[in-house]
């Protein structure tokens, strides 16, 4: 994968060809599956143009019969994770800043319906400050966000050490989070390092 990556990476585990049958029934294979993975213990990734809709994740992985991940990855610089098992629903973030930034301003130009990059410096005092509060609540939210994965690999068959899913939460992932996308994988035990090769 290159700089500038966009898309959604799904991942599943399933007997044969389970959870390919569970995401046809949301993705066109042909047309919006991008690349697919095979990963360790028939565990499966595939990035699908199209991302999941709300509550699409659930009735996913209520398909394929098994815990499942998403990563949305906005050109390289964010990755937003959700996990979705028996245990609940967790996400998480990669390069949390970037991934404020863009919460913050989305927020701002929706609240003064078009943000101008030039424009009022009202506007972007409040992306500012809108950012540094996004921030603030990813960053306080990791630790659990990071127990919360372990649970989910619990929930899958695998163990998974929270400290070190925190670790690879923690670190720079610019201009590459579906990197730490993969390097998240290979923590959960579902994945070789650099798998996304």
């Amino acid at each position: 994968m290159s700089v500038g990556f966009h898309g959604e990476i799904l991942v599943g585990r399933g007997e044969s060809e389970t959870f390919v049958e569970a995401l046809a029934q949301f993705w066109n294979w042909d047309e919006e599956v991008s690349d697919d993975w095979q990963l360790r213990d028939n565990w499966r990734a595939v990035c699908v143009r199209t991302p999941a809709a709300d509550g699409e994740l659930a009735e996913l992985a209520h398909a394929a019969g098994g815990p499942v991940l998403a990563c949305l990855v906005f050109e390289g610089d964010m990755g937003h994770i959700q996990g979705i098992s028996a245990a609940g629903r967790w996400e998480a973030w990669l390069n949390s800043d970037y991934a404020a930034h863009l919460r913050a301003w989305s927020t701002v130009d929706e609240e003064v319906g078009g943000l101008d990059p030039d424009g009022s410096p009202a506007d972007h005092a409040r992306v500012n400050q809108l950012e540094a509060e996004y921030h603030g609540e990813m960053e306080a939210a990791r630790p659990d966000a990071a127990r919360a994965a372990a649970a989910w690999a619990d929930q899958a068959g695998l163990l998974a050490d929270a400290s070190r899913v925190e670790e690879v939460l923690f670190m720079p992932w610019k201009p590459q989070a579906q990197r730490g996308f993969f390097a998240l994988l290979a923590v959960l035990g579902i994945a070789d390092p650099q798998s996304e090769s």
